[in-house]
């Protein structure tokens, strides 16, 4: 089956809540994803798409002239297939259509998976924010801060 990307559109709020659910992410709701599902021209969300069900979505920013990953997630069923890559991959053109001179994102600096990514594709380790992420447990845990340089149009 074939798997298509897409702009996210308002129809598509639920299911993006729920697939954020089921990735972990309590508190990305409806709410949170409707700017980008608007047509918002600062905000974009990106999904990728089997038999009409978003099986994977990433959350694009502009901010002056840099532009952010919000959030990614991937559907626990079609892990380590490259669709992180592939949707991170057009977020960042999308920032680069935008004028954007970097991207910038935070990780949990427990997700090795996720940094192993961010490095392959040519982002380098900017700091630490110290106990950024809450942890269902009450505990905290650091945020890696990353970016990559864009080529501007």
């Amino acid at each position: 089956m074939s798997v298509i990307l897409v702009q996210a559109g308002l129809s598509d709020l639920e299911a993006l809540a729920n697939l954020a659910r089921e990735c972990g992410e309590s508190r990305w709701t409806e709410e949170t994803f409707y700017p980008g599902c608007r047509g918002d021209e600062n905000e974009i969300v990106l999904v990728l798409k089997e038999a009409s069900e978003i099986i994977a979505y990433a959350v694009m920013a502009k901010e002056y002239d840099s532009c952010a990953l919000y959030n990614i997630g991937v559907s626990p069923l079609k892990r380590r297939q490259g669709l992180a890559a592939r949707l991170l991959l057009e977020g960042l053109a999308w920032g680069q259509n935008q004028d954007c001179d970097r991207c910038l994102l935070e990780v949990r600096a427990s997700n090795a998976g996720a940094i192993r990514l961010y490095e392959g594709l040519g982002f380098v380790h900017d700091g630490l924010r110290k106990r950024y992420y809450p942890n269902p447990d009450g505990s905290r845990e650091d945020a890696v801060l990353m970016s990559k340089h864009l080529e501007t149009q």
